[in-house]
């Protein structure tokens, strides 16, 4: 049995689920994270070192695309307005080319699971990286990426944008969690870190409005299912995570990672319910 995760950028299949991966190998899987946009900077060839050196604590296999990550590959600027607020128009060339190349990446390697991240916090890489879902048969599930999912109502959002039922139920448009989720959000480690503080709220806002505004069904059925791990586990996660030394200042702010992975410890995916 083969296990695939999907890693937009070279931490996010750590960061977001590294209890999942660790257990997968543990009971004996091949686990495999496949990082799709492995290239950029300079500094990429330090973060291809982490990535390795995490995926070998939790006992997973890499995989780097060799693609380029969005500032490069589609000359936006390095900014929460470029990569989170920009629009990805029907018909995106770059998009396409990204899509057919994941494909036909994911296709050879013929897993039994495939986890794609579900696109919290809209970053266009991740967005892009989603969509592939409908081009993949079954078992698929999407994971929740943080550090933006440890925003209050992030995930409810990015649900209510892709119009998907959840648990039997579509999700609901609340003006309430739009307000809770800016009061987080302005808060947050890499909001702080990301965002001049005089586009924070600004910029959050045309996030959080989508949290107040209905979305039309899109068809896509999800199933939630949430696991907590042992200590042991837990223990596992936290050095994995820790190895990507070059984010954790502005992903995790001055209180460092352990208090991010407090007992009791889970981590929650959304799987496709098959028509």
């Amino acid at each position: 049995m083969t296990t695939l995760v999907v890693s937009p950028h070279l931490d996010d299949a750590v960061l977001s689920v590294p209890g999942f991966l660790r257990t997968r190998a543990l009971d004996g899987e091949r686990v495999l994270v496949l990082t799709v946009f492995s290239e950029g900077d300079a500094g990429f060839m330090w973060r291809r070192a982490e990535d390795l050196a995490a995926l070998a604590l939790l006992g997973v296999e890499a995989l780097h695309l060799g693609l380029r990550d969005a500032p490069q590959r589609r000359g936006l600027e390095r900014c929460f307005r470029a990569l989170v607020l920009g629009a990805l128009p029907q018909g995106d060339a770059d998009a396409a080319l990204v899509i057919h190349t994941l494909v036909d990446a994911i296709t050879a390697l013929a897993p039994t699971v495939t986890l794609l991240p579900l696109g919290v916090g809209e970053h266009i890489d991740h967005r892009i990286v989603h969509t592939v879902h409908s081009r993949l048969p079954g078992p698929l599930g999407f994971y929740e990426e943080r550090p933006y999912a440890w925003v209050k109502h992030a995930v409810r959002a990015r649900l209510l944008r892709l119009g998907a039922t959840c648990d039997g139920a579509p999700i609901t448009p609340s003006r309430a969690a739009a307000e809770a989720f800016l009061r987080s959000a302005l808060v947050a480690p890499y909001i702080q870190a990301y965002v001049p503080a005089n586009e924070r709220e600004v910029c959050l806002r045309r996030v959080a409005a989508g949290l107040a505004a209905a979305t039309p069904s899109s068809g896509l059925t999800l199933r939630s299912a949430e696991q907590t791990f042992t200590a042991a586990q837990t223990r596992a996660a936290t050095r994995a995570v820790q190895a990507y030394t070059s984010q954790l200042g502005d992903l995790f702010g001055d209180g460092g990672v352990e208090p991010w992975f407090a007992a009791p410890y889970t981590e929650r995916l959304h799987w496709r319910v098959e028509p």
